[in-house]
């Protein structure tokens, strides 16, 4: 990458907003600094991030900003959304257009002093973020194993039987001590789930309807939607439990005794789809849904998707139609982890990895915003879709002022040499 001599236009146009975040004109310039890194570094680290300003200072400055200094990320993550929430406002979309998707995300990552890294189950890449084509926020999940944990305490206390030390007491409790708080502290994925549908609602977010895969179909998740006054629309996994003719059966029990004759055809954006459905009580829900199930073709060959909502009074175009705008969810982790470093970082303090992930969050809303709203850029920028296109964009804007530099200062009588030395070559 081409040395940097002052930040890109879209990291300028839109810090103001968040300056007043920081204690000091040091913090702000960090800010700017990191922004810009995230989208002009071929890698997201710090010393890579650094190394691209011409001016510049230790790279253990840019670390402690993200690791010591005292700003607050979650506050920096809520302007953000505002400014995404003021551009859907300019597109008059209201809350019945809009969705709020569910979904989780692994990062991977290399390293054992990394803190609360552990090793995870890759299943198929599933991701979590929000509607309408920008993240709202996000929770860390961590690993815990209570069934092994209680073995290894086990473990302790059976060597405390056969030697009871001074040192063996005290590794047995510091050992239960840390076991007691990982217990108080652990939340499963659909608890985060009702965090985070609790903080959209709280932040006014227009969405009427939340979207999630089978794995977060729980009650405790759909009753905070509900308490919420949204609707919801879920995967919906084959062997959940429905009341037919007065006993519990599994789903794929249940649609074996459907005739092929009742699943109608429906065309959903283009694409043609064979669907029944019926409205059934689901033992583990506590309440009477409707159940979706669909294939793409006509012999129903295969394993028919299997949908589940709280709307009972939706046709299933409504419904399969809404489930597609889940599809956000994986353009985003694709563009994030590619073009913005959501997995490139080198730190190991849960503070600076998640203040890390708020950047690359407003890395990617500054991107899109820039795009969307200033008009000139649009001109200038004209078919832009994706990030990728974005972030090399901002990295010509980077060459045509780097040019225009090195031009004035040739035609100011600066040799080659000076000009080298100016920009640390």
């Amino acid at each position: 990458m081409l040395p940097i001599l002052e930040f890109p236009s879209v990291v300028t146009r839109y810090a103001d907003h968040f300056d007043s975040l920081f204690h000091n004109s040091q913090q702000q310039q960090h800010f700017r600094e990191y922004v810009s890194g995230l989208i002009l570094a071929e890698q997201a680290t710090i010393d890579a991030m650094n190394s691209l300003f011409v001016e510049r200072n230790d790279q253990s400055a840019l670390n402690k900003f993200v690791t010591q200094a005292v700003w607050n990320e979650e506050e920096l993550n809520r302007r953000r959304v505002q400014l995404e929430v003021q551009s859907l406002q300019r597109d008059k979309l209201t809350a019945p257009r809009g969705y709020l998707i569910i979904d989780d995300t692994l990062t991977h990552h290399v390293g054992q002093h990394i803190q609360l890294i552990a090793k995870l189950w890759d299943h198929a890449e599933q991701r979590y973020t929000w509607a309408h084509r920008f993240p709202v926020n996000f929770r860390l999940w961590s690993q815990f194993q209570e069934k092994e944990e209680r073995q290894s305490l086990l473990t302790w206390r059976t060597a405390l039987g056969s030697a009871p030390t001074r040192a063996y007491v005290q590794a047995y409790l510091l050992a239960l001590i840390r076991f007691q708080a990982r217990q108080r502290a652990y939340h499963t994925k659909q608890e985060l789930g009702q965090e985070l549908v609790r903080d959209a609602a709280a932040q006014a977010l227009p969405f009427a309807t939340v979207l999630f895969d089978g794995w977060y179909l729980h009650l405790g998740l759909i009753e905070a939607i509900e308490q919420c006054h949204k609707d919801w629309i879920g995967g919906l996994p084959k062997d959940r439990l429905v009341d037919w003719q007065g006993r519990w059966v599994q789903v794929q029990a249940y649609l074996k005794t459907i005739p092929s004759e009742a699943y109608r055809r429906y065309e959903i954006q283009g694409t043609p789809y064979w669907v029944f459905t019926k409205a059934l009580e689901v033992k583990s829900l506590k309440r009477r849904v409707r159940i979706i199930a669909s294939y793409d073709n006509a012999d129903l060959r295969g394993e028919p998707k299997l949908r589940v909502t709280n709307r009972k009074d939706w046709e299933p175009t409504k419904i399969l139609t809404s489930f597609l705008y889940r599809w956000p969810t994986e353009t985003f982790n694709e563009d994030a982890k590619q073009h913005l470093g959501l997995e490139d970082y080198q730190l190991r303090k849960i503070v600076g990895i998640k203040r890390h992930w708020y950047l690359v969050f407003l890395a990617y809303s500054l991107l899109r915003l820039d795009a969307e709203q200033s008009r000139l850029l649009k001109v200038v920028t004209a078919g832009l879709e994706t990030t990728g296109q974005r972030c090399r964009a901002t990295a010509q804007e980077m060459v045509r002022t780097l040019v225009l530099w090195a031009y004035k200062q040739a035609i100011g009588e600066k040799s080659a040499a000076q000009i080298l030395q100016a920009l640390g070559a």
